[in-house]
């Protein structure tokens, strides 16, 4: 009686954590059918080449939103991922004795939940406001400070996983700390660390908020990250709230080449890191 009961209960239990997974599959298809059912119809040269046309006005496109975001995201990048890498190495390797890296540790953890417009203003409040202006490395370094924590939480428990004794093994052979971690330890993290980095990346690469406290955005197309500079996140914000329907099938566009990066990034990683690590 009491085994019946329980297999009732398992049953029921199982059949309800199905139905959940159904129901957050059914809206995350959804959300992809109508980006690309709405921004394919906006995708043609023009978005990607030319400049955007003055208010109430048919045509132009985003090709300054398009370079600026590439840029900042570039540079968010170049900031927030060595950081990163390095911050987890030193938790994992250097900090296992130490109590202030459990401290990071969970000061990381929180970091990762922290809404993204907080970074914004904490941003705006050190860097923008100073400076007296806004600028495309104020939003790098606000995009950055939302990569680090993924990246360092990531690469510390991808190293955390690699067994002792392959590093005990590469100081048999005489083989110094430093040789070990990159030739070793890396070599057999470099999935999970890649996989923590496209995820940073991809997170902010669809962030608007901390942008519009810091690169706010420009309607002229501009590669001076020491002004305001242009970026896709804002500029579908600003044309998703616009009157014009030439803003808003721009906006599903922008949306839908987002989306296509994403993607495109998540399996580019993937195939590179199955080629390179085959054998």
């Amino acid at each position: 009686m009491i085994m019946r009961k329980r297999k009732i209960l398992s049953s029921v239990a199982l059949f309800v954590c199905f139905l959940t997974a159904l129901w957050g599959i059914f809206w995350l298809f959804f959300i992809i059918i109508d980006v690309l059912r709405h921004g394919i119809t906006a995708i043609n040269p023009a978005l990607f080449l030319n400049d955007p046309a003055p208010p109430g006005e048919l045509g132009g496109g985003l090709r300054n939103a398009f370079v600026g975001h590439f840029l900042i995201t570039i540079c968010a990048t170049l900031i927030g991922v060595p950081v990163g890498v390095l911050g987890g190495t030193f938790l994992a390797e250097y900090g296992r004795k130490y109590k202030i890296s459990k401290i990071i540790s969970t000061f990381a953890d929180i970091m990762v939940s922290v809404p993204a417009i907080i970074v914004g203003a904490f941003v705006y409040a050190i860097l923008v406001k100073p400076l007296g202006h806004f600028s495309g490395w104020a939003g790098a370094v606000a995009l950055a400070i939302i990569m680090i924590p993924t990246v360092l939480r990531t690469t510390e428990n991808m190293l955390s996983l690699i067994p002792w004794t392959l590093r005990e093994a590469a100081f048999a052979l005489g083989a110094p700390y430093y040789k070990v971690i990159i030739q070793v330890v890396y070599r057999g993290a470099a999935t999970g660390i890649l996989t923590g980095i496209i995820l940073a990346i991809a997170r902010v690469t669809g962030e608007a908020a901390p942008l519009l406290f810091t690169a706010f955005n420009n309607t002229f197309f501009s590669t001076n990250m020491n002004e305001p500079i242009a970026s896709l996140t804002v500029t579908i914000f600003q044309y998703a709230m616009g009157p014009y329907e030439d803003w808003h099938a721009q906006a599903w566009g922008a949306s839908l080449m987002i989306t296509v990066f994403i993607l495109f990034a998540t399996i580019t990683g993937r195939i590179l890191i199955k080629r390179r690590y085959k054998d």
